[in-house]
């Protein structure tokens, strides 16, 4: 159910919410901060944290609408009016944010602390590579063929199949080119690329650096 209060931005219950993404009607974009979605957060949703949060450049999915969420509703709700602002004529928020989604006992990926995983297991990282983001979010709806997309925006076409594959990292070039073609924000790309590098050195290094490495005190 929608609430089309005027010149607001529009709130939608979570059940809603859960119905289009089972469909894949929307992209859901959650604006809480990385600690918070490292936690717990929904199946497919994309994180851009409000606190860099860019209107302006915003990326646009053609065929998808945009739903934002937070933990409560207060977050979403003022991104939702950075967009407006900007000139965004369908913005979305989820009411009651992940709140409301656990109160209607709807799924949640959560990421205890892991035990040690044997060396061959490959960990499941949360923050998407930049390759399945453009195969899913952007290629696959749209109906462009990697190929054609490579032509397109002068790339070559092992370079940009090595992409999709996880194989190669978005470059500022590769950004760039991207960007242009999709109308992104310049940096959407690399932003991606860097938030699931970190994760994996996270994954590969963090209980290392952990133990290693102790904050600095003053006049410690």
């Amino acid at each position: 159910m929608l609430d089309r209060t005027a010149d607001a931005v529009r709130s939608v219950d979570a059940k809603t919410v859960k119905r289009w993404l089972d469909r894949h009607e929307i992209l859901l974009v959650d604006v809480r901060e990385a600690a918070e979605f490292e936690a717990e957060h929904i199946p497919g949703a994309l994180l851009l944290p409000l606190s860099s949060f860019d209107a302006e450049s915003f990326p646009v999915l053609p065929g998808r609408r945009i739903v934002l969420h937070c933990a409560i509703g207060k977050r979403s709700e003022a991104a939702g009016k950075m967009l407006l602002r900007e000139g965004h004529l369908e913005v979305m928020h989820m009411a009651g944010g992940l709140r409301a989604w656990k109160e209607a006992g709807l799924p949640l990926e959560e990421a205890p602390e892991p035990p040690p995983a044997p060396a061959e297991a490959a960990p499941a990282f949360l923050c998407p590579a930049p390759g399945r983001v453009l195969a899913d979010d952007y290629l696959g709806p749209l109906g462009i063929s990697p190929a054609r997309l490579a032509g397109r925006i002068g790339l070559d076409g092992g370079t940009l199949a090595g992409l999709i594959a996880g194989e190669v990292a978005v470059d500022a070039e590769m950004s760039l080119r991207l960007a242009r073609y999709f109308s992104t924000e310049a940096g959407f790309w690399m932003r991606l690329q860097l938030e699931h590098d970190l994760e994996q050195a996270r994954h590969r290094l963090g209980e290392r650096i952990r133990r290693e490495i102790r904050p600095h005190v003053s006049g410690g």
